[in-house]
């Protein structure tokens, strides 16, 4: 399984996740009309660390996590949880994840055709192989 499915995988499973946003959890793009609170996913950067023999096993990739919600207590709620889903090491689907590190978490809240939407941006720093 690849990474970003099963990185998407932990946080569906998660129960204090999904208590908040169900599976309504995708990457690139959140379907146009879909009810908040939901999470984006953005893959930034998955770098490729190599030595002479090859690739190395373990490798960092940056992954922008936008949490949407209607107002600003839900945001920090659904910010809470997630990074607590994937601070510490995890396996999921095959997948072994290492520590996660959070850069920054920013408050990108803005007001829309439908009204504000809250939104935390978090800049996490996902080891795994």
């Amino acid at each position: 399984m690849m990474w970003t499915t099963a990185l998407r995988a932990r946080l569906i499973a998660d129960t204090a996740v999904a208590a908040k946003v169900g599976t309504r959890i995708d990457w690139t793009v959140r379907p146009q009309g879909s009810p908040l609170p939901a999470i984006v996913l953005t893959k930034v950067s998955d770098g490729r660390p190599q030595h002479l023999k090859g690739f190395e096993t373990l490798r960092q990739s940056r992954v922008q996590i936008d949490v949407l919600a209607s107002s600003r207590s839900q945001v920090e709620q659904i910010t809470e949880a997630v990074i607590a889903a994937i601070a510490g090491p995890f396996n999921q689907s095959g997948v072994q994840f290492s520590r996660t590190f959070i850069d920054t978490v920013t408050d990108r809240g803005a007001s829309t055709d439908t009204g504000f939407v809250h939104r935390d941006l978090i800049d996490a720093l996902i080891w795994h192989n």
